[in-house]
């Protein structure tokens, strides 16, 4: 397992699945630029690595405003258009109920916990 740190992310290699944690606990207007660069500069390094099969986890996020489902959404297409899967998982109840009101739920694939979302590869 190789591991790679950013402010905002923690990242390791399970077997082919790349997961990526977030280490925030709220992505809003705030500090959503910071965040998405780091996020869209980790997309750069796991679609340059092979299978692109990645599992977001968003256990320590508790709270998500527009911004933040947007860069969700951003990621979930940018890792789609290189031929790759992301599955998100370790929803709160908060940033669950903000992905349903936007309509992005039903487009995602999620999962309760990480270890289903690696397993389901």
């Amino acid at each position: 397992m190789t591991a790679v740190l950013a402010q905002s992310f923690y990242v390791e290699q399970v077997n082919d699945v790349t997961v990526v944690c977030t280490m925030v606990p709220a992505i809003v207007d705030g500090n959503y630029e910071l965040i998405s660069d780091e996020l869209f500069e980790l997309v750069e390094h796991i679609t340059a690595h092979g299978p692109i099969q990645v599992v977001m986890d968003l256990g320590s996020l508790k709270s998500i405003d527009d911004w933040g489902v947007a860069m969700l959404r951003a990621f979930d297409e940018t890792i789609e258009s290189c031929g790759g899967v992301t599955i998100f998982c370790r929803l709160s109840d908060n940033v669950a109920a903000a992905l349903h009101e936007s309509g992005l739920s039903s487009s995602l694939r999620i999962c309760e916990t990480c270890a289903q979302a690696v397993w389901s590869f």
